[in-house]
């Protein structure tokens, strides 16, 4: 009895281990932090543009995908460099 009594007392003072930095995250617990639909993630992941390990049709997260979906978010969204006006595009559709 007086191990599991010294046991109990050393995991008193002992604090919680960090959270598991290899922990899956649902689409639902990402969703919940990055203020995003979980169907949202779903299809962007689906489509490739997120990071995300799949198990069948399950989409997990890592931390280290979570915070590269945030990196993206805020990197700066590339214009398309080939832009053609509708009146340029008719003048074109003329001339053949």
């Amino acid at each position: 009895m007086a191990i599991r009594e010294l046991a109990a007392a050393v995991r008193a003072t002992v604090p919680e281990p960090p959270a598991d930095p290899d922990e899956l995250l649902t689409p639902e617990e990402v969703g919940e932090v990055l203020q995003l639909s979980p169907r949202t993630l779903k299809d962007q992941a689906a489509a490739g543009v997120l990071p995300h390990r799949r198990f069948g049709k399950h989409h997990r997260f890592t931390r280290g995908d979570v915070a590269e979906i945030v990196r993206l978010s805020a990197a700066p969204v590339k214009p398309s460099q080939h832009r053609v006006s509708v009146a340029d595009a008719a003048k074109d559709f003329r001339a053949a």
